[in-house]
């Protein structure tokens, strides 16, 4: 008897073990992926790393102006915004994850994430002034769910470090020669990455110029001139074929340019949408070709009789970002305002390539610096090469052209005025491009001036920065609020500086 109980429970357990097993086995999911190779992460990244033009961001950058409010407007009411940097910093960390498994073949992803580590903790840190980093990223690895928040100036040391190792573990990578899979913004080419990387070193750079000074210990313009003056260590975007762009296509839908109607049919009329007079006004001013391919005449002008009204300067005009809605849309009636050009924007599905670090803002950066006394040379050099890749951008590669609005608008030397025109002229290369960055140079240095009428929602003030995610207020409590206390004196809005623009 007790031998048959024995088998009997030997039974059992063995069905037990197996009905176990069983129910493992159907419980995965046999379409998941549990290991990515790097080249599809990296793929990722770069689809969630660029900006796209016509955006709100392009509105309070003051380039269009939108009257009706059913669609959105430009008041200035954001508050709080999202932490959606970090989604991209893990999977940062998960092509990590995966290049170490590869070993030697994937050398190139780890170069490459240290990049874009420095890319998406600026752009969190641009936003919101001190930030997650040094204890981020680590809840998986550490079990660290409630990481400390660094101080604004520790995420830049600590992305100009990134960015310097970035480059180093390029070089030899670039000198052999060495392909990348999964690029579609350089097809794979480390050479331009590398120009990439400290570019944007100089971008970072340049915008802690309030904090050049005041902080030694961060060799501000010490690493800057490095950089310009010594190309061979440090190459650089210069021209317009080695800019980081996102260029669309005619035949996958799902990267159609912004603008293209998903029907196909191209309306040629917009009265919701004008251009804004922040932009149109230096144009004009400076009787810049490019109003010609970006812009339209009125249609004021146009029914004015004059035949030569295309032509002119004086039939462009913007609609102003401060004036009231109900206001914009009357004087958009009327034809007082300008509308994009169509033909130029919207020639097929492709449409214009959105420049997210190009060549026109690099050489602005090396004039600027040299304005500032950062770098020795001659910043009218690169003030021109600034202005003539912009114009070559938007097709216009006459020589006579060129050369006839370099000397309508020479460089009036390293002073004010000076690096007024450089910033200027860097606005206006900025257009549709390069996603905020036109207005976090504004926020910096005050040009060009920006607009502020009766529909500001922020008590006629143009915000510096986003408060916190509101989650932040649940899941990491104690070290949100003393990020706040020692930036703002525990205030969280929109108008709180940062310490980078104080």
């Amino acid at each position: 008897m007790k031998r048959i109980l024995n088998i009997i429970l030997l039974c059992t357990l063995m069905v037990s073990t197996f009905s176990c097993k069983k129910t493992e086995t159907l419980q995965k999911d046999p379409a998941a992926i549990l290991s990515a190779a790097p080249k599809l992460i990296f793929t990722g990244l770069l689809l969630n790393s660029s900006q796209a033009p016509w955006s709100t961001d392009q509105r309070h950058n003051q380039y269009m102006v939108m009257n009706e409010a059913y669609y959105g407007n430009q008041a200035y009411s954001w508050t709080t915004s999202d932490f959606s940097a970090y989604t991209q910093l893990r999977n940062v960390v998960r092509m990590e994850v995966e290049a170490q498994k590869v070993g030697a073949p994937a050398t190139a992803y780890l170069a490459l994430a240290k990049f874009f580590r420095a890319y998406f903790f600026i752009s969190a840190t641009e936003m919101f002034g001190d930030i997650p980093m040094s204890q981020a990223l680590k809840g998986a690895s550490d079990g660290m769910f409630l990481p400390k928040y660094d101080s604004q100036k520790e995420v830049y040391a600590q992305c100009l470090q990134l960015l310097e190792a970035a480059n180093t573990d390029l070089t030899p990578l670039v000198a052999s020669q060495t392909k990348v899979d999964g690029d579609f913004f350089y097809n794979g080419d480390l050479a331009k990455w590398q120009k990439l990387v400290n570019s944007f070193r100089l971008r970072v750079l340049n915008s802690l110029s309030k904090r050049a000074d005041d902080n030694p210990d961060l060799n501000i313009k010490e690493q800057f001139a490095a950089i310009v003056n010594n190309p061979t260590k440090y190459p650089l975007i210069l021209t317009n074929a080695d800019n980081f762009q996102l260029v669309y296509n005619t035949s996958n839908v799902s990267n159609n340019y912004p603008l293209w109607p998903s029907n196909g049919i191209v309306l040629k009329n917009d009265l919701r949408n004008n251009l804004g007079a922040t932009y149109m006004d230096i144009l004009t001013r400076t009787m810049d070709p490019r109003v010609f391919v970006v812009a339209l005449p009125t249609e004021e002008s146009k029914l004015s009789g004059d035949p030569n009204y295309a032509t002119k300067f004086t039939s462009f005009k913007g609609g102003k970002t401060g004036e009231l809605q109900t206001t914009l849309k009357d004087q958009a009636i009327a034809g007082k305002l300008s509308m994009i050009n169509f033909d130029y924007w919207l020639a097929s599905p492709s449409g214009i390539p959105c420049v997210q670090l190009g060549a026109s803002e690099t050489n602005f950066n090396i004039a600027e610096a040299i304005n500032r006394g950062w770098v020795a040379g001659n910043a009218a050099t690169y003030f021109q090469q600034g202005i003539t890749e912009s114009l070559k951008f938007y097709g216009i590669n006459n020589a006579t052209t060129i050369a006839n609005f370099l000397t309508q608008n020479a460089y009036a030397g390293n002073t004010v005025d000076g690096l007024t025109q450089i910033l200027e002229q860097k606005y206006v290369a900025f257009f549709q491009n390069s996603g905020r960055q036109a207005f976090y140079n504004y926020r910096r240095t005050g040009i060009p001036k920006f607009d502020i009428g009766p529909a500001n929602a922020n008590n006629n003030q143009i915000p510096v920065r986003w408060a916190y995610p509101t989650n932040e207020y649940t899941v990491n409590t104690v070290n949100l609020k003393e990020a706040l206390q020692r930036q703002f004196g525990g205030a969280d809005n929109q108008n709180g500086v940062t310490w980078a623009i104080k």
